[in-house]
């Protein structure tokens, strides 16, 4: 039975995607700062679990709270993990905080919490389970990311940049893991109701449940793509964006701010 490390299930994508894995097979570790809500998501689990027909096809699922700007925390919960479960064949990063902010109501602390979150603690993350998977020669790291770190958007500072950032970054690790056989996969959602989204006062185009976003990122992932991008008639409008010199793209948001202020 294969294994994964999942941070940031304690709502949202991440707390369906630990359901969806768990019920296909996987042992699950579960990682958040909330408790409660690992315990409901353990419980949910141990229930479904009972009610199924084939109990046999789900997994175990451990909880190990940790501070992903924390590296000391992450590490502590690394060891404890690896006694129960020696070999870890699936890693992935789904903690992040969003905050709309314009540049009119620029709040530095606030930016530096996105930042220190969504970025540094991911590098945090990668830190600990890179070399792991590198030893081992094998594995698979994932992380949310979002189609938001595409091009800049308005009042999308800090949260698109750190998403950019995430992008390029295992754009450019994604050869040398390759070469020592690991896998990355960087997941690119659009809008996904979840408490990050309920702050939003603007229709959101094509927004679906985080139910549909696990199946995305399970199938993704199963089919070890390194992009996992979706809803596809979101993603294609924003790729097309994504390629467009500035003569023609700074107009377009231009238009789109003008529109939401």
């Amino acid at each position: 039975m294969k294994t994964c490390w999942l941070i940031g299930a304690s709502s949202g994508i991440g707390f369906e995607l630990a359901k969806k894995l768990c019920s296909n097979g996987y042992n699950i570790i579960i990682s958040s700062r909330s408790l409660n809500n690992l315990q409901e998501l353990k419980n949910m689990i141990e229930e479904d679990k009972k009610n199924s027909n084939f109990p046999q096809n789900f997994g175990e699922v451990l909880i190990e709270i940790v501070d992903v700007v924390d590296v000391n925390s992450l590490n502590m919960a690394w060891q404890n993990i690896i006694k129960k479960f020696p070999n870890i064949e699936l890693a992935i990063f789904a903690s992040a905080i969003y905050e709309r902010m314009a540049l009119k109501n620029f709040d530095l602390d606030l930016a530096k919490k996105i930042v220190e979150i969504n970025f540094n603690g991911f590098l945090n993350f990668l830190s600990i389970v890179a070399p792991y998977f590198i030893a081992k020669q094998s594995g698979h790291i994932a992380t949310i990311a979002s189609v938001a770190g595409y091009r800049g958007l308005p009042q999308s500072m800090c949260y698109g940049a750190t998403k950019s950032a995430i992008i390029n970054l295992c754009e450019g690790i994604y050869p040398e893991l390759k070469s020592q056989n690991v896998l990355i996969s960087v997941i690119n959602p659009g809008f996904v109701k979840t408490r990050l989204t309920d702050k939003n006062n603007f229709a959101m185009p094509f927004i679906i449940s985080p139910k549909q976003a696990s199946d995305y990122i399970y199938q993704g992932l199963m089919a070890k793509k390194f992009e996992i991008d979706f809803p596809k008639k979101f993603t294609i409008i924003l790729k097309f964006l994504r390629i467009l010199p500035y003569k023609f793209y700074l107009p377009i948001i231009n238009k789109i701010y003008q529109k939401n202020n």
